[in-house]
């Protein structure tokens, strides 16, 4: 298995489709999934209009560690009812495919020129409170957890984090602050990262498996963590 850095597809190929971060911004108590290149080096609008049905769910953790599982409205920007300690949100954009020519999002299936294909997935979690709830990981696919309370963390200190699949320890996988890769998990899916700036900390990860399923090359799962510290 190998483990690629967000936004991974960036990296990967040059397309603007593929280059957009997703993040969660609080609007009063709930919250907006915005998606665009406010929060990153890459050229290009604020923000972009998305699919709303690309959201595949999105899940609440109260200060209480307790878990409901959102409505996902039809409209895009997705507007979250909170408040929640954690939030959690699922958001899949299917198969895309690179050929000779192009990249389109759909399948390898039926195409000529094909150069590589992949299946997307990422995950966006943002923690606004601190409880002990919020030291642990959720157990959802991919995902990134501070081990101590973030807003007491200030500009210049490192900050300790678990790399976790399904809730398991990850070792070597990439992880970034920003848009510049700060090391690799160790064998105890940890890593220390040195936060550099004020107001929104936005740190990434992505892991990249085999697909047999006749449709992808790959499968690309990418998630991040995302909260704000005093500038």
């Amino acid at each position: 298995m190998r483990q690629v850095l967000i936004p991974l597809l960036a990296l990967l190929f040059a397309s603007p489709l593929l280059a957009h971060d997703l993040w969660l911004e609080a609007a009063g108590s709930d919250y907006l999934l915005l998606q665009g290149h406010r929060h990153s080096g890459h050229a290009g609008a604020e923000t972009v209009a998305y699919d709303a049905a690309r959201v595949a769910g999105a899940l609440c953790v109260d200060a209480d560690g307790r878990r409901r599982e959102l409505t996902v409205p039809a409209q895009s920007p997705v507007r979250l009812a909170g408040p929640c300690a954690v939030l959690q949100v699922s958001y899949v954009s299917g198969y895309w495919t690179k050929t000779a020519w192009e990249t389109k999002n759909q399948p390898k299936t039926g195409l000529t020129g094909v150069l590589r294909s992949w299946h997307s997935q990422e995950a966006v979690k943002r923690i606004g409170q601190w409880s002990p709830a919020s030291a642990k990981p959720l157990g959802v696919g991919l995902e990134i957890t501070p081990l101590r309370d973030p807003f007491t963390v200030k500009i210049g200190d490192k900050l300790n984090l678990l790399v976790t699949d399904d809730g398991q320890p990850l070792a070597g996988v990439p992880v970034a602050y920003g848009d510049d890769t700060r090391g690799v998990s160790g064998a105890d899916g940890q890593i220390a990262i040195r936060l550099r700036h004020g107001g929104l900390q936005l740190l990434t990860a992505s892991r990249e498996t085999p697909l047999n399923d006749g449709k992808a090359d790959v499968s690309l799962r990418s998630t991040s963590l995302q909260f704000e510290i005093s500038r």
